[in-house]
């Protein structure tokens, strides 16, 4: 492999969402790592299905995305428990849910302290990019 594929690969990878990487080819074995950065999310505010309704029937949060299209998974294995149930508090970088892509669990942390409102992503099923999987509200 020439090393202008390497420095290829190894900017790619510095761009990328993914956050381990192995490479074999011959005798060569590259193997990357990185830290996952945590998801950053603006609050939004959900309208409901009626256009009419006024702002108290509004559905508000922050909506925790997916950073990366892969698998959903609330719970480490699935003998454990989930990472969060609706009512739970939790504190900015609490784990809430993993996303698998390419055989690697991403942790998905919340990025704000609050209570989980809802858990939108469903065990097993896969998740695209920028699809919201949890609902979070200010604690009380």
């Amino acid at each position: 492999m020439k090393i202008e594929n390497i420095e290829q690969i190894i900017k790619l990878f510095e761009r990328s969402t993914v956050s381990k990487m192995e490479i074999e080819s011959g005798d060569l074995k590259i193997k990357l790592e990185k830290e996952v950065g945590e998801i950053s999310v603006a609050p939004r505010v959900i309208p409901t299905a009626s256009p009419l309704a006024d702002k108290s029937d509004a559905v508000s949060g922050t909506l925790v995305k997916a950073p990366l299209v892969g698998t959903f998974y609330g719970a480490a294995n699935p003998q454990s428990a989930p990472f969060v149930n609706v009512g739970d508090k939790v504190t900015a970088g609490t784990v809430l849910c993993l996303v698998e892509a390419m055989k690697v669990m991403n942790e998905i942390k919340a990025p704000i302290d609050g209570v989980v409102l809802e858990v939108l992503g469903k065990n097993g099923e896969m998740v695209a990019y920028d699809q919201p999987l949890i609902r979070l509200g200010e604690a009380l």
